[in-house]
């Protein structure tokens, strides 16, 4: 896994060293079950243990990002 790391932190350093607009989402282990409507976007990650979130929430999450910049330039854990 040190390889997948080490290129995932290439690529992430890469995206913020652009000039362009970006949010880095982060997503805990997804899963197929329904939406709940709702993700808890975190960077502070104390108190987080693993947890799962659905894939429709996270695509909401997403594309609620192309007109909120309440993330923007930030890499937020999303989770339920």
């Amino acid at each position: 896994m040190r390889k997948v790391y080490d290129d995932k932190n290439r690529q992430e350093d890469a995206v913020r060293g652009s000039k362009l607009d970006w949010v880095l989402v982060r997503p805990v282990v997804l899963n197929d079950k329904p939406t709940r409507g709702a993700v808890r976007a975190l960077t502070d990650l104390s108190g987080v243990h693993g947890g799962t979130v659905a894939r429709g929430d996270v695509a909401k999450f997403v594309v609620q990002q192309l007109t909120d910049d309440s993330w923007l330039r930030r890499a937020p854990l999303i989770t339920w």
